[in-house]
């Protein structure tokens, strides 16, 4: 009950109604991948829902704490294994290929991901979509500069090569609130941006909108071709401390 009243509050904060709502009867979500060795970090926005795998992926994380730290620090092969599919994943196929330069196919991208990728979520919290306001109130901007702190100084430990943020909240977060600095802006379409950046000397990018999703003009040979050359070029030594994985 305590749990899910933390949860209701969250929702409560952000004004979240319907399927934005924070479902309270899921285990949180904060790291996936093995963050000890990935060299990419992807910052999402909260984990999604889906109502054919979320539920076959609770019963297994929620069996016990060594349950669930080894489904998630293995998630890739879990994935991979229960042949689970995902648009969302296969977009990441084509990003994660380009600044890799390597030649997984894209039947193997849990292996891709297995090896170079780690998600941290801002809200560790499931729903079915998710909306944030442009201009936050105080306690709902500490609250998210919080999350943000708090992965920020977990993850750096572990000498990541490459930080990823995607979605208008962390423009909203990092770009209007000023939690960045030197920024250098990309556009990519009319309606999508890249912001590039560092943080504590990490090589960190930005996408102000949901790189996946096509309706921002965004195509296939944009994921894998342009926005890697981008971020290369604004990074010159990326491409070698990703080879030495």
């Amino acid at each position: 009950m305590e749990y899910k009243k933390k949860v209701d509050s969250i929702s409560n904060l952000f004004g979240l109604t319907n399927k934005n709502r924070l479902k309270t009867d899921y285990c949180p979500l904060f790291v996936i991948g093995k963050y000890q060795t990935a060299p990419i970090i992807f910052f999402g926005v909260n984990p999604g829902y889906s109502s054919k795998n979320s539920p076959i992926e609770e019963n297994e994380a929620s069996k016990s704490w060594e349950h669930y730290q080894s489904l998630y620090l293995n998630f890739f092969q879990y994935f991979s294994r229960h042949k689970f599919e995902s648009p969302f994943y296969t977009a990441l196929w084509y990003l994660i290929s380009g600044l890799t330069g390597t030649d997984y196919p894209i039947k193997r991208k849990w292996a891709l991901f297995d090896k170079y990728l780690c998600n941290l979520e801002l809200i560790p919290y499931h729903s079915e979509g998710i909306a944030f306001p442009t201009i936050l109130k105080e306690k709902q901007l500490e609250y998210l500069k919080n999350r943000f702190t708090i992965n920020i100084e977990f993850i750096k430990d572990f000498n990541p090569k490459l930080l990823i943020f995607n979605g208008k909240i962390w423009k909203t977060l990092l770009i209007n609130y000023d939690l960045t600095e030197h920024s250098v802006r990309a556009p990519i379409t009319n309606q999508f941006t890249m912001y590039s950046f560092e943080l504590d000397g990490i090589p960190s990018v930005l996408f102000d909108r949901f790189f996946q999703r096509h309706f921002r003009g965004i195509t296939n040979d944009d994921r894998m071709f342009t926005i890697p050359k981008l971020i290369h070029d604004r990074f010159n030594n990326l491409m070698e401390n990703l080879s030495a994985v």
